[in-house]
């Protein structure tokens, strides 16, 4: 990208339609791509070989006995020639945020894949292995968490899930897209209350429910199908504890139902589930439950809903954004060490937990947010009556599990869902309510999607630290100053080509202190070494660009470190000293972490 040499490469094998870089696709976004719209979908098997046990989640501890249907990663890639977007939906039940977090750095190391843009929701079968370390379960039920973690098949599962992303981008296709709407009664409300106003799990149809199918398709320019993606809320229990067998459970079976009707994958995303059972719930075994009637309930509506979309779109534009909802922590609850991101005490020593909410807005109609939790169905029923978009959808156990968050009213009754494992309080649902109906009402209302202008740039915004202290100046986030840094989001770095370029972040820093500072870049061999400098309110720190290897290898390592300020300020990276030609680096990110607190 900055010697001679490389460009004419590039050149040559995009004129021959093939670009490979190390052996991979890269992904095309340059003028000629810009606002074309493509899309791709991918089905990776997971399926435990034959013989080899796992340990089920969603119930107590029990080891399986065999495979009744297999399992999977499908993966949907979304590109509209300037921001690549990536949902992941497995056929697991849970998983920690820091599994999410470890397989997004590995796509983001590997691929250069903003994690905004990677979204990993699961199905939330009951039947199915589990994935890596607990989490927070282990703090609401450390029984069931006697054994070891099969780091094996986690690492089986987060390989084959990159190696997925990989094949999704190179099978990119010009592609046309279509929303809809359906409805099927295929689930019911959990929450059985008896005569002293003790909720415990069972069926009551009296509460509510939300029984929407959301519906987006994806299809070839000639109209021929590629994806279906289909939200619709719904536990994965109609297995109950007794079960042994390995299965995707109705949500499974629909999907393939659906498949083998339109000769395509479909995605099944669950929905806000946490009071909600299929309406044929926890049967003992895979012989006496009624799975194959989720064909009908839910399968055939899914169907109906999908052959009254009538009308698709090749002029697609997609923006991501996210959002950390703070709300408080039950009193005396304990947290796992590898969520200390997701946790934050306030000088008053009051526990809060960090709710990472994620935005995707399709063209100006279509907004899609989502949470790890398990989520109360009246608090997305009532946003989405609210939201200023027709078509909301909400995407539940995406990105990790931190617990279930009930509606306040439920507090009263207390019940599995409230007392057992959730880590909120009754003030839970007023702070999601006003932090994500704000979003969808304000900021999101109003980015205009077809604008993109801003999107060939990069999305600049306020930094707050995270919730160690630690800041992240990525790239995406930056300002670009001088005439000829440029913003490559197939990397998602900045590429620097004059000594006058820098880039500024705007940063809101919670704690002074000295602050150790770690450059993640890339140069060649042949443009390393220039001095680079960076600075805030005064205080410096200047180094020498070290050899990553190449343009396309990314390293990250501490290079110093720098004394912050509390407070709001500009912090700046930029040459340290003035050079003729050439280039300083490709920079994706400055981590700057706390080490001594003032």
């Amino acid at each position: 990208m900055k010697k001679k040499l490389f460009f004419i490469v590039i050149v040559f094998l995009f004129l021959l339609n093939t670009p490979y870089i190390l052996g991979q696709p890269l992904p095309t976004f340059n003028s000629e791509h810009t606002g074309l719209f493509r899309a791709s979908v991918v089905k990776v098997d997971v399926t435990p070989e034959p013989g080899d046990s796992k340990w089920l989640l969603g119930y107590g501890p029990r080891e399986s006995t065999g495979v009744r249907d297999r399992i999977y990663h499908r993966i949907v890639a979304l590109d509209d020639g300037l921001t690549q977007f990536f949902l992941v939906q497995s056929d697991f039940c849970v998983m920690s945020p820091s599994e999410y977090d470890h397989v997004a750095t590995m796509l983001q190391r590997e691929l250069g894949i903003d994690p905004s843009n990677f979204w990993w929701s699961l199905s939330h079968t009951h039947s199915a292995p589990e994935l890596g370390v607990p989490g927070l379960p282990e703090v609401f039920m450390g029984e069931r968490y006697k054994h070891e973690v099969d780091t094996d098949y986690e690492s089986f599962v987060a390989r084959s899930l990159v190696d997925g992303i990989i094949e999704a981008r190179s099978k990119l296709v010009p592609a046309r897209l279509g929303v809809g709407w359906g409805f099927s009664m295929a689930n019911i409300n959990r929450r059985a209350i008896d005569e002293n106003g003790k909720a415990s799990l069972g069926m009551n149809p009296d509460l509510p429910v939300d029984r929407r199918i959301g519906l987006i398709r994806l299809d070839k320019e000639d109209g021929t199908p590629i994806a279906l993606i289909a939200n619709y809320a719904m536990h994965g229990t109609v297995f109950g504890p007794d079960n042994t067998e390995i299965s995707a459970d109705a949500q499974g079976v629909v999907a393939e139902y659906v498949e083998q009707k339109t000769g395509v994958p479909m995605l099944y995303i669950n929905g806000a589930a946490g009071n909600i059972a299929p309406i044929y719930s926890v049967y003992p075994n895979t012989g006496s439950g009624y799975l194959n009637q989720f064909k009908l309930l839910l399968g055939d509506k899914i169907l109906e809903a999908n052959n009254k979309i009538l009308s698709t779109t090749d002029k697609v534009k997609l923006f991501t954004s996210s959002l950390i909802l703070e709300t408080p922590r039950k009193a005396n609850l304990g947290w796992p060490s590898d969520l200390d991101k997701y946790t934050r005490t306030t000088k008053f020593g009051a526990n809060l937990v960090r709710l990472p909410v994620r935005f995707l807005k399709i063209n100006e109609d279509v907004a899609i947010w989502s949470l790890p939790v398990e989520l109360f169905c009246e608090i997305s029923n009532e946003i989405r009556d609210r939201s200023p978009f027709p078509y909301t959808f909400y995407y539940g156990y995406t990105n990790g599990w931190l617990g279930y968050l009930p509606t306040e009213k439920a507090f009263q009754h207390g019940g599995y869902e409230v007392e057992v494992v959730s880590p909120y309080t009754p003030s839970g649902e007023r702070d999601l309510k006003e932090s994500v109906l704000g979003y969808l009402q304000g900021e999101m209302r109003s980015i205009k999607t077809y604008n993109t202008k801003t999107d060939v740039v990069n999305r600049p915004e306020l930094i707050r630290s995270d919730a160690d202290g630690s800041l992240r100046l990525t790239a995406r986030k930056g300002y670009a100053q001088g005439p000829e840094i440029k913003y490559m989001p197939e990397w998602s770095a900045f590429g620097w080509f004059t000594s006058e370029d820098r880039v500024d972040w705007h940063v809101d820093v919670e704690r002074a202190g000295n602050y150790e500072v770690i450059l993640e870049w890339s140069v060649s061999d042949e443009e390393a070494g220039k001095e680079f400098l960076l600075k805030a309110k005064g205080q410096k720190l200047t180094g020498i660009v070290a050899p990553s290897g190449s343009w396309e290898t990314f390293k990250a390592e501490k290079v110093g470190s720098i004394h912050l300020r509390a407070g709001r300020q500009k912090i700046v990276f930029m040459a340290n000293k003035h050079f003729d030609k050439g280039a300083l680096l490709d920079l994706r990110e400055i981590k700057l972490r706390i080490v001594k607190g003032q």
